[in-house]
């Protein structure tokens, strides 16, 4: 008995280090299983902040893309908005964005561009990014910028000719149709818009509020400050009108005045004006900075053109009312072929140019905008048409194209 007593001891120690052990392999596992799952959360927190920092990352990357766009390109407001929400018709290409570290892909799903209101210099610019396979991986950034205007307010609003110099040797009956302040935009001159108090067709001064007692209607000084009697304006800021025999007298017809309708319009003569030169007048940017963010070719898509050839160029329609053209001759006055259509603004460098070279054989052309010369104009065909800006067929104001855009601090990253 005592034998058998020795025996079952031994036995029962064995079992305790057995329940001993796997209790400490339970709390083991235990413990494995939370730091696998520990890093594994950590995995993911690290994963989701690597993606989040690169889909930041592409939202810059869109932004910038957004910022040099609009510095080369008119902003198309939609009719009747002020926001243009990418990608749409007339938005920028957007670029796909891959992550370096990831090498996750990133769509610049939003590009919007708006601005506080119709007539504000600043734009505001959105980029939001997110993930090409995971949607939900997303972000967002946005700045202030302010396109580099090229032409000066003068410039946005000037009458339909422009001129230095002497018009001359007028043939046939060119159409020159005055500017007016559309307020309600409806391309109709209304009755709160020109008043013509005793029914004769001409803007009075009666009619109108002269601003600075000339006794004429100033396009440049006094329509933006018409309010109920917006004035009619005469057609021509003609510096130096001449009539027969080189004298400059706009209230007598002559081989010039006689032959131009201006359609109640009125023509003025030795106008002052506040610039130094006529391309100051229409820019404020040099001739130099004008040139190197021009094409040299010309050609019918909108945008900035310095044409230094002198021989003809093609017919067709140049610029839209929303994106036009802006064309410098930079010798003589070159025709175009055929019917010819142009939005915006065509100026001729050369002093004299349209005199030497003469105007005659212009053919059909129809300017929406304003034509400016340095010099006088001789020969001024018969087929020639010139809407002044806000005339109601053309254009309300000419939106020429920036050059450049600088972005204004205050963004995230400039802290």
């Amino acid at each position: 008995m005592k034998i058998s007593s020795c025996k079952f001891k031994p036995s029962q120690k064995g079992a305790a280090t057995l329940i001993v052990v796997l209790v400490l392999a339970m709390v083991m596992g235990i413990i494995a299983l939370t730091t696998a799952r520990t890093g594994l959360m950590e995995q993911k927190i690290t994963g989701n902040d690597l993606r989040a920092r690169e889909a930041l990352e592409a939202a810059e990357a869109g932004l910038e893309y957004g910022t040099a766009w609009a510095g080369k390109h008119n902003v198309p407001w939609p009719s009747g908005a002020n926001t243009l929400a990418c990608p749409a018709t007339g938005c920028p290409t957007l670029p796909q964005v891959t992550g370096t570290s990831t090498g996750e892909a990133y769509n610049v799903s939003a590009l919007v561009y708006s601005r506080p209101g119709a007539d504000s210099e600043f734009i505001h610019v959105r980029s939001t990014a997110t993930g090409a396979s995971d949607a939900s991986i997303s972000g967002a950034t946005d700045t202030y910028i302010k396109p580099g205007s090229l032409l000066t307010k003068e410039g946005k609003l000037p009458p339909p000719l422009v001129m230095d110099g002497c018009m001359t040797s007028t043939t046939g009956t060119p159409d020159i149709y005055p500017n007016w302040h559309d307020l309600d935009g409806d391309g109709s001159k209304d009755a709160n818009e020109w008043v013509d108090a005793n029914g004769n067709g001409v803007v009075d001064s009666g009619e109108w509020t002269d601003a600075n007692g000339n006794g004429k209607v100033d396009n440049e000084l006094e329509r933006s400050i018409m309010t109920s009697k917006p004035e009619n304006v005469g057609g021509n800021f003609c510096l130096n009108y001449c009539g027969p025999g080189g004298g400059c007298d706009p209230t007598s017809a002559g081989t010039g005045r006689s032959h131009l309708d201006l359609h109640n319009g009125l023509l003025q003569n030795n106008t002052a004006y506040p610039h130094n030169s006529l391309w100051d007048y229409y820019f404020q940017v040099s001739q130099a900075q004008f040139k190197a963010a021009a094409s040299a070719t010309l050609s019918t898509d909108p945008g900035l053109y310095w044409v230094s050839s002198t021989g003809n160029w093609a017919g067709g329609t140049y610029g839209s009312a929303a994106d036009p053209v802006m064309i410098v001759f930079e010798h003589g006055c070159p025709k175009p072929n055929g019917n010819t259509t142009i939005y915006g603004i065509l100026f001729f460098l050369e002093v004299d140019g349209c005199v030497t070279d003469p105007m005659n054989g212009w053919g059909n052309v129809t300017v929406y905008g304003s034509l400016g010369v340095n010099g006088g104009v001789k020969k001024m065909n018969a087929n020639l048409e010139i809407h002044g800006v806000g005339d109601g067929v053309g254009m309300q104001t000419i939106n020429s194209r920036p050059i450049n855009a600088s972005r204004l601090p205050g963004t995230w990253k400039d802290f």
